[in-house]
């Protein structure tokens, strides 16, 4: 049981990878773009919906795909069609330098959200989450600063952790 959940984070992952430009497809409700393709709802949605042994590994899977997804998006210019938009009726713009924000912090959260719910897992999902975002940037996107902004997300629990550390030892 333990593998299968690796088994199905794994290939929820490689869904989560293509699952925010679905948008492209809802273009009478989304534009491309949109903060609720652009997010972690879907992964939290089905971690409300989903009442299965299987719901934590399938969001696992779709937050960690997303936020590789993201990680690749926030290195984009945010002008125009680059930016987050809201959903119709709006279908504005959030701003350039919030659309960036948006990007960064789901894209964290999504790695976090992955770590959180396979905590039986957390020396794997690391070590798949970056040979993901290698795959993603070298064949999806033909480069290598997607893997290099998702290095920078998986470091984040180190600093964190570190800077816990030494308040304690301020303390």
């Amino acid at each position: 049981m333990k593998h299968l959940h690796l088994v199905i984070f794994a290939l929820f992952l490689y869904l989560g990878w293509y699952w925010p430009d679905i948008d492209k497809h809802l273009m009478s409700l989304l534009h491309h773009r949109s903060v609720v393709t652009h997010s972690v709802l879907l992964p939290l949605l089905v971690m409300v919906l989903v009442r299965s042994n299987y719901a934590k590994p399938i969001a696992a899977g779709l937050s960690a795909g997303i936020s590789i997804h993201l990680a690749a998006d926030a290195l984009s210019p945010m002008s125009g069609y680059f930016q987050i938009y809201l959903p119709a009726p709006f279908k504005a713009s959030i701003g350039a330098t919030e659309s960036f924000v948006w990007l960064g912090l789901n894209a964290i959260a999504g790695y976090f959200l992955a770590l959180r719910l396979l905590k039986a897992h957390s020396k794997t999902i690391p070590f798949i989450y970056l040979l993901a975002a290698a795959g993603y940037g070298i064949y999806v996107k033909d480069d290598v600063r997607p893997w290099l902004v998702c290095f920078a997300i998986f470091l984040i629990p180190f600093m964190l952790d570190k800077a816990k550390n030494k308040i304690r030892r301020a303390a």
